[in-house]
């Protein structure tokens, strides 16, 4: 009987450690992206997206800013860059996602982003929130 048991639970073991390494936890939140206390100058609001499911990772961000049409915003994410928004009237996105092509460093896995935050060309810090 103690050989069985042993054997189950070398069994298991290797079973649950044996599993795919890159398998990322579900998760799905949404914040809101605002100025920074500190910045009265911009007018502006957003939301951030993360989804996870199985393999799938996608991060969302929607922002409508008081900027010229065309200018380009700049996404962080945990410190890294994530991407860019060209500014049309209305909602400007970016979304990414591993469906096509890896994410962006500091991306990987989604479920463990913190930080995000929205620049105009000159690094000025337009929005920003945190997961």
């Amino acid at each position: 009987m103690k050989a069985f048991v042993v054997g189950l639970v070398a069994t298991v073991s290797l079973f649950l450690l044996g599993g795919p390494h890159d398998v990322a936890a579900d998760c799905r939140e949404r914040i809101s992206l605002s100025p920074p206390a500190e910045s009265d100058s911009v007018d502006g609001i957003g939301r951030a997206e993360i989804r996870a499911n199985d393999a799938q990772q996608i991060f969302t961000v929607e922002v409508d800013v008081d900027v010229p049409d065309g200018t380009p915003l700049f996404v962080f994410a945990n410190g890294e860059p994530a991407g860019m928004i060209t500014f049309v009237p209305g909602v400007a996105a970016l979304e990414l996602s591993n469906a096509n092509a890896r994410l962006p460093s500091g991306l990987d896995p989604v479920c463990s982003i913190g930080p995000v935050w929205v620049t105009d060309g000159d690094g000025t810090m337009l929005l920003t929130g945190s997961f």
